[in-house]
């Protein structure tokens, strides 16, 4: 989980633009995968580009990656 107080010790990154959104059939490689509607049904994902290996644009990314805490790398854990 990312805490807000991590989120504002991150560099800024502008929040991707509304224009971008698509559905899955019109998703491209290297597009967005972070579904911003609320109807599952009916999924509209962000569609902003990724970065090369990522699913996500940087903004959506900070969202769903949590790094380990320093106690797990330590103890070898892997993060889930």
């Amino acid at each position: 989980m990312v805490h807000e107080s991590d989120i504002r010790a991150m560099p800024e990154i502008s929040q991707p633009s509304q224009q971008t959104r698509t559905t899955l059939f019109k998703l491209q490689a290297r597009q967005c995968r972070f579904i911003v509607s609320d109807d599952q049904s009916r999924a509209i994902f962000c569609g902003s580009e990724t970065q090369e290996g990522s699913s996500w644009c940087p903004w959506h990314r900070r969202l769903v990656y949590a790094r380990p805490s320093t106690a797990e790398v330590s103890a070898g854990k892997r993060p889930a």
